[in-house]
């Protein structure tokens, strides 16, 4: 078995777990659950709190306890967190097993990588404390690898084990099960074209691991694919434990996925005349899907689920999007189809001006987001400018517009989290850069060691050299110049750093304040952009 003090799990974040994404979802299918800024949350396998403490930051009125088996990270966690300072945050070397219901009851439940990675009985441990531990109305979240997408992976996982079978040392094994895959990947016989693309399809998730992690990747690899515990199930094998402890099905968190409307009509009529429940349908759709990995929301059996997403009940929550439009210069007043477009390649296209309007200002307005009850009138202002007109009353069909942009925004969240985005409690930072800015505690503490750190939007970003330098001094105490001075004495200074212009160096002192000037107020605007800024 991988040891995780030996390797641990790496200090990462994971956006979907944050009590916002739960209580979003779980609102919108009509369920209560307690308010985000005021909940009780548990999360079991925290490793040293990376997913954890960010939430504290951001949600101080709310409660967060952490339990892993490992002591190395808890250790470590614990030293992160008496370096930022968070009294609503705790960290515990635990064993799951010892876990009772006086231990307390949670709101929101979070188990990340834990059910398919544990013995048999920790599992069922993992789901008793989801059902004694979680509060009446609570929201449970757990992560694991189903089948059937796992049948052809655990072939490569077998290889990958057995190659491997002889080396102790973690990282030569995740090195050498790196180069048997990519190995067989490059040997398999041109006319095995199944074999082939299944090979080169896994290297190049591993190759994209390292990408996006870095050198951590093997922890990825080891406490995946190479654990000793690794046991997909079905999704009707784990709805069937799950309400062996009285526990419901509330949705999938990447529901669109499991939308069957997303596939032709003849495909849908047959699903939902075939399966005789709910369970059935989305274990139909994993067939058809080979889908690999599930993240599943429960809440207690009884509570009412309801499953009809009406456009009014997008209303009471924040929108956000990203999303940008098409031509240069949208027609707004008319009913002009305009496409809004996003990085993945999402578009939203629509003709009617309120909602056209809606998407501008919500575009403006990223990364910060935008109450339904103001985007409406923020629209139709919009409107009323372009149209030069003066404010006038509210003509009959106001309300109409209100359906409509509804209804727009919410054919937009269902099709991509990119092109709208909802929030039942928004993230709080801060877009505009003060004269002494202050970014937020947990990511200056992570870019001390690390290019990549959690925002307070709960994303991982990225930092460049420049950033990653300065993000541990914006701590509200300096200004921009004190911040320019510090890049002079250090990393120019030491040579680290070299000003350049038409990518030449440059020596000249006065030349190089002047470009480092400039360079030192982008990355500060990046900053927030990047939701990284508080007040």
């Amino acid at each position: 078995m991988t040891d995780y003090d030996e390797v641990p799990y790496p200090n990462l974040s994971h956006v979907q777990t944050h009590p916002d994404s739960l209580a979003t979802l779980a609102t919108l299918l009509g369920l209560t659950p307690a308010p985000v800024d005021g909940c009780r949350v548990l999360e079991i396998g925290c490793a040293a709190g990376g997913n954890l403490l960010p939430m504290a930051q951001g949600l101080p009125g709310s409660t967060f306890v952490g339990i892993d088996y490992s002591a190395r990270q808890i250790e470590a966690g614990q030293a992160a967190l008496a370096a930022v300072g968070y009294p609503n945050a705790r960290l515990l070397h635990m064993n799951l097993l010892d876990l009772t219901p006086e231990f307390g009851e949670f709101d929101y439940i979070i188990a990340h990588g834990v059910y398919s990675w544990v013995p048999p009985a920790v599992r069922e441990k993992l789901m008793a404390v989801c059902k004694d531990n979680l509060a009446p109305n609570g929201v449970a979240y757990i992560s694991y690898n189903v089948y059937p997408g796992w049948h052809m992976l655990a072939s490569l996982r077998d290889l990958m084990l057995w190659h491997t079978r002889a080396i102790s040392d973690p990282r030569e094994r995740a090195a050498q099960a790196r180069s048997v895959l990519q190995f067989m990947a490059e040997s398999v016989p041109a006319d095995s074209m199944g074999r082939a693309t299944l090979l080169n399809a896994f290297s190049k998730f591993l190759l994209q691991e390292t990408e996006r992690v870095g050198p951590k990747s093997d922890s990825f690899l080891l406490h995946d694919e190479l654990e000793e515990n690794n046991q997909p199930v079905y999704f009707h094998e784990f709805m069937a434990h799950a309400e062996s402890h009285g526990l419901q099905f509330v949705s999938e968190l990447d529901f669109r996925s499991a939308l069957p409307n997303f596939y032709p009509k003849g495909v849908t009529d047959a699903l939902l005349k075939t399966a005789r429940n709910l369970v059935e349908l989305e274990q139909y759709l994993d067939f058809l899907r080979n889908r690999t990995f599930r993240q599943t929301l429960l809440c207690h059996a009884g509570l009412p689920v309801n499953r009809t997403i009406k456009p009014e009940s997008l209303r009471p929550f924040h929108l956000a999007s990203r999303a940008v439009p098409d031509a240069e210069q949208p027609q707004l007043h008319t009913r002009t189809v305009e496409k809004f477009k996003t990085l993945d390649g999402a578009t939203l296209s629509i003709d009617h001006p309120v909602s056209k309007a809606a998407m501008i200002h919500l575009a403006l307005q990223w990364p910060r987001t935008v109450p339904f009850t103001d985007l409406l009138p923020a629209a139709e202002e919009r409107l009323r400018r372009l149209n030069g007109s003066h404010p006038p009353e509210p003509p009959p069909g106001a309300q109409d517009d209100a359906y409509v942009l509804s209804t727009n925004l919410l054919k937009a969240f269902i099709y991509s989290e990119n092109l709208v985005e909802a929030h039942i409690y928004p993230p709080v930072f801060v877009v505009e850069v003060s004269e002494r800015p202050a970014a937020s505690p947990w990511a200056r503490q992570l870019a001390a060691t690390e290019p990549k750190v959690t925002n307070l939007r709960h994303e991982r970003v990225e930092l460049d050299a420049l950033t990653q330098y300065l993000l541990p001094y914006i701590d509200g105490t300096r200004s921009a110049e004190d911040l320019l001075e510090l890049l002079l004495a250090g990393p120019v200074a030491s040579g680290k750093l070299v000003a350049q212009q038409a990518e030449q160096p440059v020596s000249d002192p006065i030349a190089v304040r002047a470009i480092l000037a400039g360079e030192l107020q982008e990355s500060l605007r990046w900053l927030g952009r990047a939701a990284l800024l508080v007040g």
